[in-house]
């Protein structure tokens, strides 16, 4: 029975459609700018939009004023939630995927006192640290913004 179960379950994934991009499609890139919202952005452009739809969508804005859409997800989802960290120098690494405008965020290092560091939020209590504000998954307690120094 249980054999059964797991070639039916093999049979299933097999006939799943595959998705229509993959990782390995994808090229790295790093993006140098600021992120803030997409509103913000398009604003001094004299754009006209939809608030409401593009109201919580972050981009970041490069040095030449190009705007690059993120993908929310784990890796990006503080510049999402955190207002402190838009609006500062960054540099974004992710991957940009063939037809999608937006960039998967791998990683996020912001200025804070002229140099590049990593955001983190930490538990004091637990000595937890997670990638975007929450509670802490420990204790529910709160947990503070603190910039980790770039590894050497």
């Amino acid at each position: 029975m249980i054999l059964s179960s797991v070639v039916w379950h093999a049979l299933l994934v097999s006939l799943a459609p595959a998705p229509a991009f993959s990782a390995a499609g994808s090229e790295p890139v790093t993006l140098t700018g600021r992120a803030v919202e997409l509103a913000a952005a398009l604003k001094p452009l004299g754009v006209a939009f939809d608030p409401e739809p593009v109201a919580k969508q972050v981009v970041v804005q490069g040095p030449d004023g190009a705007i690059t859409p993120l993908i929310s997800d784990e890796a990006s989802r503080a510049l999402f939630l955190d207002e402190r960290l838009r609006d500062r120098p960054l540099e974004i690494r992710g991957r940009r995927f063939p037809g999608i405008p937006y960039i998967q965020v791998t990683s996020i290092r912001v200025d804070e006192q002229g140099q590049l560091r990593t955001p983190e939020y930490s538990c004091e209590i637990c000595a937890i640290s997670v990638r975007y504000p929450q509670t802490c998954p420990c204790c529910q307690g709160p947990m503070v913004l603190r910039m980790r120094p770039a590894e050497r």
